[in-house]
């Protein structure tokens, strides 16, 4: 699980949170606590939304984040494929029920999958 990729601390900056997302050429992350509870996830159009509000690149990224998100609790991409067709989302956190990131799944995932013949 590439956790550096796709996930950043709640205690990260807008500008910390844009710098990973340009080293990764990402759009998205999933934003956890110390304890590595997923809170949130965050994209580029909430920053960017944020931004022109007039929330400054040094506001932690938590006062940006959506808390309310998609997610699994277990890795299913027959799962999986219909909420990316139909949110057109691009990583979805996969937790357990005490909301800790166990993995996730990734557009790059789902179309794997659909290459394999849905297997």
């Amino acid at each position: 699980m590439n956790v550096e990729r796709y996930c950043v601390s709640e205690k990260y900056t807008i500008k910390e949170v844009l710098e990973q997302f340009e080293s990764y050429n990402n759009r998205v992350a999933i934003v956890t606590s110390s304890s590595n509870k997923v809170i949130g996830v965050v994209s580029q159009g909430d920053i960017l939304r944020a931004l022109s509000a007039g929330i400054g690149l040094y506001t932690p990224v938590n006062q940006v984040i959506r808390s309310s998100f998609l997610h699994l609790y277990k890795r299913d991409l027959a799962k999986a494929y219909p909420i990316f067709k139909k949110t057109l989302i691009s990583l979805l956190p996969v937790i357990n029920e005490d909301n800790e990131l166990i993995d996730f799944i990734t557009i790059g995932d789902i179309y794997e999958y659909l290459e394999n013949g849905g297997k």
